[in-house]
């Protein structure tokens, strides 16, 4: 939690002075009441969704400084000849955009789900896999308020809030791991990955 909080002063610092370093001319603000570059799409790798995810942003305020948004993503991919492997997932979050020019910083809180399943060659089966996560991401922002290509980067971490397994043996286990972990720590387990995405936003 230390190595996140010191990334979020990072990051708002250095968004605060590569703002203050760029003229009002390459710079156009963002107006409390106007309609800025409100809906992206882009690609992101890492972050709440692994290994990677196509997502769909949209900012619903329309506020000169802090701006709030919320996301959908999600990923589907199938490897036949790896043991017949599948790969879904899927996030749903809430972003608070600070800034009012094209360096901006974005907190957001949300919830992600993965899921996959191989056919065993021992038990002569196909096996499921569920696995629910909590998530809370920080990041540096590229988003002109005109629009155009965004970027942001930053870190993600994840909390596991259960397994799932078609396999009962599995299933018990992994959820004892989990709820042990929890017993003896007070906190789910968690892990934190570096998140980047790259895409388009549309002035509206």
């Amino acid at each position: 939690m230390k190595n996140i909080l010191s990334a979020f002063a990072f990051m708002i610092i250095a968004s605060f002075v590569i703002q203050a370093q760029t003229s009002d001319s390459d710079n156009p603000k963002r107006e409390k009441g106007v309609q800025s570059s409100s809906n992206s799409i882009y690609v992101g790798i890492l972050g709440p969704t692994v290994p990677a995810s196509l997502n769909y942003e949209h900012i619903w305020t329309k506020n000169g400084v802090v701006n709030i948004g919320t996301k959908l993503g999600g990923f589907y991919s199938k490897f036949p000849k790896v043991n017949e492997l599948t790969i879904a997932n899927g996030s749903f979050e809430v972003n608070f955009i600070f800034g009012r020019s094209k360096h901006l910083f974005e907190m957001g809180i949300g919830w992600a789900g993965h899921y996959g399943n191989y056919y065993s060659d021992d038990e002569l089966k196909t096996k499921h896999y569920g696995i629910p996560t909590s998530t809370f991401g920080m990041h540096y922002r590229y988003q002109k308020p005109t629009g155009g290509v965004f970027f942001h980067a930053g870190f993600t971490a994840s909390a596991i809030l259960l397994f799932a397994s078609s396999d009962l043996t599995e299933l018990a286990v992994g959820n004892a791991a989990i709820y042990g972990f929890q017993g003896l720590t007070g906190e789910k387990p968690s892990f934190t990955l570096f998140s980047i995405g790259v895409g388009y936003s549309f002035r509206k």
